[in-house]
C-alpha cells in the first residue's frame, strides 16, 4: 500500500508538471524559445519573496539570485571577485573601504546603476525598521559611513578596522536594489541588473518563471531564454522529473538515487565541495538543554562517521559541533574526539538523569534535504544507548520551516557553507534574526566584534578558533557535518557548476540544446 501511494504522489507530481509545461509553452515550443525547466527544494512558502532583504529558505535565495548581482561575487573557495564594482580599495588600516562602479549597468526598470542604489541598499539592510537578517551579519557597518561622494563611487568609512570587509558584505541579502525602493515594491516583481526577469511571479504558486534580460550587461549572457523553476520537496519526485525529462536540471539529488542515475545515459551528475551542513539545535535557554551538560552528552553520543557513511553514502565530512568543519583551514581542531557513550552516561547522570527518572525529549524534522529526517532517526537510536528517549516528529516540508524551526527548542536544521565571520554571526550573534540555539551571550558578541575589526590575519583566525571552539564545547549545535551537493543534469543541457554555498544559484551559462 505505501508503494503504491508513493508511486501515486510521483505520478501526480509529474503529471502536474507536465501540465504546466505544456499550458505555459504550448507543444513542443522549448526548443524554440530556449526553456530550461529546473527542480529546486526547501520551498520558502508565502515568505518567498524577490526582495532580498530576508531570504529563509532555498527558494528565496534561487529566486533573487535570477534578478539581481551584488558588487562582488564568491566563488566556491570564498574568494571574491568584482561584480558590479569593478575594483576596490582600501587605507592603510582598512578602516576606509572604495569601490569603482561599473559604468552602463541597467536595472530592469531602465534606469542605469549609480552609487545612490548601492548607499540605498546597504542603508537599508542596517535599518532596524528592514528587520533585515543581514544586519546582524553586517553590524561592523556604519549606516551614517555608507556614502555616495560621485555616481561610481562608494566608500564604506567605519568605526574600526575590518580587513575582510569584501567576503562580508558579499552575503546572500546584499544584491543591490534601486534606491528608495521598498519591500511591497520589490516582493512580486523584483527589480534588479541580474540576468533575468520574473514574470507574474507568486510566492507559492509554481513554475516561477523568468526571461532573459535582454540588456545585461555581461556580454553573451545568460545562455537561456526562459527558466522556469518547480519547487519538488520530495526527493523521489525529484528524482522521477529528471529521469524522464520533464526537468533539466534538478538542484540537489538524494544520494540513494545516484547509483540509479550514474547508470542512466542521458543525465550527467554534477558534484560541490562540502556544502549544506545539517545539524541538531538545542535552545540553551530551555529545559532541558539549558543543562550544559545534557548538551554536551548529546555531542558526545552522536556517531559523526556513521551519518556521512549511512546517510549521505560518504558524499559528505564530519562536523565538530560548530559551524567550521574539521577539515577547513578554519577549523579550531583537526581530530573530533571519538564517540563515548560512557561519558555521556556519566554527564546525564550528573543532570538527575537515569533508568528511573529518563530524559525524554522531542526533536523535530522533516523530509526536505538530503537526510534531514533520517538523521533524526539515527540520533534517537544512538541516543537510546545513552538511556534517552528520544521522539522524532516529522513534519510536512511545506510548513517546517514557518511553523517548526525556531519554534521548537530542538529540531533538524541545515545551513549554507559559509566562511568564519559569516558563519558564526548568522545565528550566534545576540541580535540575530536566527537564534536557533538562542546564544544570548554579550561576552560572545563582543569576541566576534573583536575578530571582524582584528587586521592581524594570524590574530583574526585565532579568535575565529576560539569562537568555534565555545560553540563545540558549550553551544546548542550537533554534528553540523556538511555534504557535498549532488545536482544532475540532462545530457542535453550544459552551463552549470554547483557552488559550495547552493543558495548562490548560477544560471547565467546554463543552456540546453533539444
Amino acid at each position: 500500500m505505501k508503494a503504491a501511494l508513493r508511486f501515486t504522489r510521483v505520478a501526480l507530481a509529474l503529471m502536474a508538471l507536465g501540465a504546466v509545461s505544456l499550458w505555459t509553452n504550448g507543444v513542443g515550443s522549448a526548443a524554440a524559445t530556449g526553456t530550461v525547466k529546473i527542480s529546486i527544494g526547501d520551498p520558502c512558502g508565502e515568505t518567498n519573496s524577490l526582495d532580498p532583504v530576508n531570504q529563509p529558505g532555498n527558494e528565496c535565495s534561487v529566486m533573487v539570485n535570477q534578478v539581481y548581482n551584488r558588487l562582488l561575487d564568491k566563488d566556491s573557495a570564498f574568494r571574491v571577485h568584482p561584480e558590479l564594482a569593478e575594483s576596490f580599495t582600501h587605507n592603510a588600516d582598512a578602516t576606509q573601504w572604495t569601490f569603482r562602479l561599473r559604468k552602463g549597468v541597467k536595472f530592469h526598470d531602465g534606469h542605469e546603476l549609480t552609487s545612490k542604489d548601492v548607499v540605498w541598499t546597504f542603508k537599508r539592510l542596517l535599518d532596524p525598521a528592514s528587520k533585515s537578517e543581514g544586519a546582524a551579519q553586517l553590524a561592523f557597518l556604519d549606516p551614517n559611513g555608507i556614502t555616495g561622494p560621485d555616481p561610481y563611487t562608494v566608500i564604506f568609512k567605519l568605526p574600526k578596522p575590518v580587513a575582510e570587509l569584501p567576503g562580508l558584505i558579499t552575503i546572500k541579502n546584499t544584491w543591490i536594489i534601486p534606491d528608495g525602493k521598498t519591500e511591497a515594491e520589490l516582493k512580486l516583481k523584483g527589480d534588479g541588473t541580474g540576468p533575468f526577469m520574473a514574470v507574474n511571479f507568486q510566492p507559492k504558486q509554481t513554475p516561477h518563471v523568468f526571461v532573459r534580460n535582454p540588456n545585461y550587461w555581461e556580454s553573451g549572457r545568460p545562455k537561456a531564454d526562459r527558466l522556469e523553476f518547480y519547487t519538488i520537496a520530495e526527493n523521489n519526485t525529484t528524482t522521477a522529473a529528471i529521469r524522464s525529462g520533464q526537468v533539466d536540471l534538478a538542484e540537489q539529488v538524494d544520494f540513494a538515487s545516484v547509483p540509479a542515475l550514474q547508470k542512466d545515459p542521458n543525465i550527467k551528475l554534477l558534484k560541490s565541495g562540502p556544502s549544506t551542513t545539517l545539524l541538531l539545535v538545542m535552545w540553551t535557554d530551555t529545559p532541558p538543554f539549558k543543562d550544559i551538560r545534557v548538551r554536551q552528552a548529546f555531542k558526545k553520543v552522536i556517531d559523526r562517521k556513521k551519518i556521512v557513511d549511512t546517510i549521505w553514502l560518504g558524499y559528505g565530512v564530519i562536523g565538530d559541533d560548530n559551524p567550521i568543519q574539521p577539515i577547513s583551514p578554519f577549523a579550531w581542531r583537526k581530530q573530533v574526539p571519538a564517540r563515548d557513550v560512557a561519558g555521556a552516561k556519566k554527564l546525564l547522570t550528573e543532570a538527575g538523569y537515569g533508568p528511573n527518572k529518563p530524559l525524554k525529549v522531542d526533536l523535530y524534522t522533516t523530509d526536505n534535504l538530503p537526510g534531514q529526517v533520517q538523521i533524526a532517526q539515527l540520533f534517537k537510536a544512538m541516543a537510546a544507548d545513552a538511556g534517552v528517549q528520544v521522539n522524532v516528529i516529522v513534519g510536512p516540508a511545506s510548513e517546517y520551516w514557518d511553523n517548526v524551526w525556531l519554534k521548537q527548542p530542538f529540531v533538524v536544521s541545515a545551513h549554507v557553507a559559509r566562511p568564519p565571520a559569516e558563519a558564526i554571526g548568522l545565528s550566534f550573534r545576540s541580535n540575530s534574526k536566527y537564534p536557533e540555539t538562542h546564544w544570548f551571550h554579550k561576552d560572545f558578541d563582543a569576541l566576534l566584534d573583536k575578530a571582524v575589526t582584528t587586521v592581524d590575519d594570524a590574530q583574526r583566525l585565532k579568535l575565529y578558533r576560539q569562537l568555534e571552539q565555545t560553540i563545540s564545547e558549550r553551544g546548542g549545535d550537533v554534528f553540523e557535518g556538511a555534504y557535498f551537493t549532488v545536482a544532475a543534469i540532462r545530457k542535453n543541457c550544459s552551463g552549470y557548476t554547483p557552488h559550495v554555498q547552493i543558495a548562490r544559484f548560477d544560471t547565467r551559462d546554463l543552456t540546453c540544446t533539444k
